[in-house]
């Protein structure tokens, strides 16, 4: 066992919802609270989305957003001991309905889900309520961290698939065949990526979801989690986003990329301190005459 794998078990013993959980919580925290890792950057992006708010707000969704991701650690943790607990940690559900009635259709769907709340625990609740959920996963650079999250999403009863031609084909067939595949959105889409206005500001997003949900010709359901406080948490299923009628593949991607990307800014203003502020959002600026 090698010392990384050997601390990092260490931890995980501590992780509970007990007074023990709360202890790693108070060292997790501590840390970041020394560390503030990419601080600078954080504070940007929340100044960036919310320009109206004072710098004082804007500081305070940042400690917000530490606390969260502190607890997250915690029950990340925590579930790798007990993935069931997922569904005693969700105890609030808004438009399940829309989940249950694809499932008793048969049909599949694209799940949209973001870099909020605890999305790790958002798949394993998925999971173990028995929804027929696959995710496309991209893999820390860090080959040793990678596996310790592949280990915690194969115990959730998570599939991964990656974007190598393999994958990318079974994407396609899986919600067509009536599976879910889940993906996420809310990041940077580098100079490939589908032009967008994000929160009032220009840049690129992946156009994976509209792709998947266009070719295999099924809804986007976007799905978000918010904490109501540490092991308690809300799932809300929103409507689902019909793929358009009519117009060109190209055109219909584009057009469903737009109502993906409204829906990824919801999700982002209704909990605001547990997003990944931490990423370089509007990194690539397209030509603002084709931004969507």
């Amino acid at each position: 066992m090698t010392l990384k794998r050997a601390s990092m078990e260490a931890v995980r013993s501590l992780a509970s919802t007990g007074i023990a959980g709360k202890m790693l919580y108070g060292a997790i925290r501590g840390i970041l609270g020394l560390l503030s890792p990419r601080r600078s950057v954080a504070l940007e992006n929340i100044s960036l989305a919310f320009p109206d708010k004072t710098p004082k707000w804007h500081r305070s969704i940042l400690e917000k957003m530490y606390d969260h991701f502190s607890w997250m650690t915690v029950e990340y943790l925590a579930l790798l001991k007990d993935p069931s607990q997922a569904l005693r940690w969700v105890v609030d559900v808004e438009g399940q309905d829309v989940l249950d009635s694809l499932v008793s259709d048969k049909k599949g769907c694209v799940i949209l889900a973001s870099h909020g709340g605890n999305w790790e625990l958002l798949s394993a609740w998925l999971c173990q309520s028995g929804y027929p959920l696959q995710a496309a996963v991209r893999d820390p650079n860090d080959r040793e961290l990678a596996e310790l999250m592949e280990e915690y999403r194969k115990k959730v009863g998570l599939v991964t698939l990656r974007k190598e031609a393999s994958g990318l084909r079974e994407m396609i067939r899986l919600p067509s065949r009536g599976g879910f595949i889940g993906l996420v959105a809310d990041q940077d889409g580098g100079p490939s990526g589908v032009p967008v206005s994000f929160l009032g500001r220009p840049c690129t997003m992946p156009s994976g979801p509209a792709s998947i949900a266009v070719l295999a010709n099924v809804p986007i359901v976007p799905v978000s989690i918010e904490r109501i406080c540490p092991f308690r948490h809300r799932v809300t299923v929103d409507p689902p986003i019909l793929p358009p009628e009519s117009g060109s593949k190209g055109e219909k991607i584009n057009q469903l990329c737009h109502e993906v990307n409204k829906s990824l800014e919801t999700m982002v203003l209704r909990c605001p301190e547990e997003w990944l502020w931490m990423h370089r959002r509007w990194k690539t600026v397209p030509p603002e005459s084709i931004v969507i």
